[in-house]
């Protein structure tokens, strides 16, 4: 059972999100592990988009009928709300998240508050949801906001056995990853770190050699290359049949093919992490 906490230290866009849906959906099919995939980031639906198309009228009737305020009887409310009444078990948090594949992967989609204050309120009680969930899957992901300024998403840092560190072919996103490793050193150790070069590209100057190099790592850090084909399934609910549907082979212009290889060598990073851990999955 381990924890994967996927973060990143900069306020742009890192590919984090890209990255957990991929990882957690190519190791749900290719690796035989039950998986939760948990949504904690602040009014943000991209994470949901990548499985499930979501109808705004629906939503929006749902939030003038509740004043504001949605419906807590399901999803991260309704589990949050079974936590805070020790009431939550590992059995019954499937009762709250909706399945990609029985028995391989659920997720538990995000808080539905517009409301920052309400959000950090709730977003206390996932530490405890988290080490419930760990007791009843192999591995639970966790989609994390990037600010380290809230204690809460620090403590979710800390309680995760890898922590996934996303940035893109930038040299100032590469420059914050080495300046949040030593500030935060205690938090971002150095063995429980996994960086991940996201919308790589071999022909630019910042390819994976060359920030492998500068970030001063030993081996090529993982990657997640840009993939229009695969940049529509996200935002289109395509994500899982992406998967499902493309196959590995060795033609050199199979960009979906070498997509999916590199998915696959982040899974294998995060696997043989957690094996020299000596984490059981």
């Amino acid at each position: 059972m381990a924890i994967i906490g996927f973060w990143s230290g900069s306020k742009k866009e890192s590919g984090q999100t890209v990255s957990i849906a991929s990882i957690a959906t190519r190791m749900a099919i290719e690796h035989n592990y039950k998986i939760l995939l948990i949504d904690a980031t602040f009014d943000d639906d991209t994470l949901e988009r990548c499985f499930w198309n979501i109808s705004n009228n629906k939503r929006d009737t749902i939030q003038k009928l509740n004043r504001g305020k949605m419906d807590i009887s399901s999803g991260a409310e309704g589990l949050l709300s079974a936590v805070a009444s020790n009431k939550a078990t590992p059995e019954i948090i499937t009762n709250y998240t909706r399945v990609v594949f029985k028995n391989r992967l659920d997720v538990l989609c995000g808080l539905k508050t517009k409301i920052r204050q309400e959000y950090l309120k709730s977003l206390s009680l996932y530490k405890d949801l988290i080490k419930t969930a760990d007791k009843y899957y192999d591995l639970v992901f966790i989609d994390l906001e990037k600010t380290l300024n809230e204690d809460v998403t620090k403590a979710l840092l800390n309680i995760s056995n890898i922590i996934v560190y996303n940035f893109t072919k930038n040299l100032k996103q590469a420059d914050e990853y080495i300046e949040n490793m030593a500030k935060y050193k205690e938090i971002l150790k150095k063995d429980k770190v996994i960086p991940i070069l996201s919308n790589s590209d071999d022909n630019v100057v910042y390819n994976v050699k060359n920030v492998t190099r500068y970030i001063g790592e030993k081996k090529d850090i993982a990657t997640i290359p840009y993939n229009s084909s695969f940049v529509k399934n996200i935002s289109e609910a395509g994500v899982a049949q992406f998967f499902l549907t493309t196959t590995l082979s060795n033609k050199i212009n199979d960009r979906n093919s070498h997509f999916v290889q590199c998915i696959e060598g982040a899974c294998q990073k995060i696997i043989g992490r957690l094996q020299e851990l000596k984490y059981k999955i």
